[in-house]
Protein backbone atom coordinates (compact mmCIF):
# COMPACT_ATOMS: atom_id res chain seq x y z
CA UNK A 1 0.00 0.00 0.00
CA UNK A 2 1.31 3.28 -0.93
CA UNK A 3 1.52 5.78 2.20
CA UNK A 4 4.46 7.80 1.62
CA UNK A 5 4.63 11.05 -0.01
CA UNK A 6 6.98 9.89 -2.43
CA UNK A 7 5.04 6.30 -3.27
CA UNK A 8 2.13 7.74 -3.88
CA UNK A 9 3.80 10.10 -6.10
CA UNK A 10 5.07 7.72 -7.79
CA UNK A 11 1.85 5.83 -8.06
CA UNK A 12 -0.07 8.69 -9.65
CA UNK A 13 2.63 8.86 -12.58
CA UNK A 14 2.59 5.38 -12.93
CA UNK A 15 -1.46 5.00 -13.21
CA UNK A 16 -0.99 8.44 -15.79
CA UNK A 17 1.26 6.30 -17.80
CA UNK A 18 -1.08 3.33 -17.45
CA UNK A 19 -4.06 5.60 -18.77
CA UNK A 20 -2.22 6.90 -21.51
CA UNK A 21 -1.22 3.69 -22.68
CA UNK A 22 -4.64 1.84 -22.66
CA UNK A 23 -5.86 5.05 -24.70
CA UNK A 24 -4.18 4.86 -27.25
CA UNK A 25 -3.92 0.82 -27.32
CA UNK A 26 -7.32 1.43 -27.67
CA UNK A 27 -7.50 4.11 -30.64
CA UNK A 28 -4.62 1.61 -32.56
CA UNK A 29 -6.71 -1.53 -32.14
CA UNK A 30 -9.93 -0.19 -32.33
CA UNK A 31 -11.60 -1.10 -35.97
CA UNK A 32 -13.20 2.34 -37.68
CA UNK A 33 -16.39 1.54 -39.34
CA UNK A 34 -15.45 4.82 -41.58
CA UNK A 35 -13.04 3.31 -43.81
CA UNK A 36 -14.16 1.20 -47.52
CA UNK A 37 -12.28 -1.58 -46.94
CA UNK A 38 -12.09 -3.23 -43.30
CA UNK A 39 -9.54 -0.79 -41.06
CA UNK A 40 -8.51 -2.40 -37.93
CA UNK A 41 -7.51 0.81 -36.08
CA UNK A 42 -8.53 4.44 -35.49
CA UNK A 43 -5.34 5.93 -36.99
CA UNK A 44 -5.27 8.07 -39.90
CA UNK A 45 -3.29 10.79 -39.85
CA UNK A 46 -2.05 10.04 -36.26
CA UNK A 47 -3.45 13.08 -34.95
CA UNK A 48 -6.24 11.59 -32.47
CA UNK A 49 -3.48 8.67 -31.41
CA UNK A 50 -0.54 11.81 -30.91
CA UNK A 51 -2.88 13.58 -28.78
CA UNK A 52 -3.86 10.80 -26.21
CA UNK A 53 -1.66 12.54 -23.71
CA UNK A 54 -1.43 12.18 -19.65
CA UNK A 55 -0.73 14.23 -16.77
CA UNK A 56 -0.29 14.75 -13.46
CA UNK A 57 -0.67 18.00 -11.13
CA UNK A 58 -0.10 18.20 -7.23
CA UNK A 59 -1.70 21.08 -5.35
CA UNK A 60 -1.14 20.55 -1.73
CA UNK A 61 -2.31 17.48 -0.29
CA UNK A 62 -4.31 16.31 -3.77
CA UNK A 63 -2.89 14.75 -6.70
CA UNK A 64 -5.03 14.55 -9.94
CA UNK A 65 -3.70 12.41 -12.77
CA UNK A 66 -5.72 13.18 -16.25
CA UNK A 67 -5.62 11.50 -19.24
CA UNK A 68 -7.36 11.98 -22.44
CA UNK A 69 -7.22 14.74 -25.08
CA UNK A 70 -5.69 17.19 -22.74
CA UNK A 71 -4.37 19.99 -25.22
CA UNK A 72 -6.08 18.86 -28.63
CA UNK A 73 -9.58 18.49 -28.36
CA UNK A 74 -10.55 18.19 -31.64
CA UNK A 75 -14.75 17.36 -32.17
CA UNK A 76 -13.74 14.65 -34.74
CA UNK A 77 -11.92 12.74 -31.69
CA UNK A 78 -15.14 13.18 -29.49
CA UNK A 79 -17.14 10.99 -32.18
CA UNK A 80 -14.66 8.80 -32.64
CA UNK A 81 -14.85 8.30 -28.82
CA UNK A 82 -18.74 8.25 -28.33
CA UNK A 83 -19.59 7.68 -31.38
CA UNK A 84 -22.16 9.43 -33.89
CA UNK A 85 -22.30 10.60 -37.47
CA UNK A 86 -19.30 11.13 -39.71
CA UNK A 87 -19.00 11.71 -43.54
CA UNK A 88 -22.63 10.40 -43.78
CA UNK A 89 -21.79 7.44 -41.73
CA UNK A 90 -22.43 5.79 -38.08
CA UNK A 91 -19.66 6.05 -36.20
CA UNK A 92 -19.21 3.12 -33.94
CA UNK A 93 -18.01 4.36 -30.04
CA UNK A 94 -14.07 3.37 -29.35
CA UNK A 95 -14.12 4.07 -25.55
CA UNK A 96 -10.57 5.19 -24.93
CA UNK A 97 -11.84 6.77 -21.58
CA UNK A 98 -13.82 4.47 -20.39
CA UNK A 99 -10.94 1.80 -20.91
CA UNK A 100 -7.95 4.27 -19.65
CA UNK A 101 -10.57 5.09 -16.32
CA UNK A 102 -11.29 1.38 -15.55
CA UNK A 103 -7.46 0.70 -16.15
CA UNK A 104 -6.21 3.24 -14.33
CA UNK A 105 -9.24 2.11 -11.27
CA UNK A 106 -7.54 -1.09 -10.98
CA UNK A 107 -4.34 0.13 -10.58
CA UNK A 108 -5.16 2.57 -7.85
CA UNK A 109 -7.04 -0.27 -6.28
CA UNK A 110 -4.05 -2.70 -6.35
CA UNK A 111 -2.31 0.16 -4.71
CA UNK A 112 -4.71 0.39 -1.32
CA UNK A 113 -6.37 3.92 -2.78
CA UNK A 114 -9.63 4.65 -3.62
CA UNK A 115 -10.40 6.50 -6.95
Amino acid sequence: MATKKKDVVEVALTAAVIGKNVGQNTIATTPSSLSHAPKDNRIWTGRMYDHYDADVKQTGRQIRVRYGWLTDKAKYFLTQEHGGKAFGKDVTPMHALTNSTVAVKDYLKSKGIQA
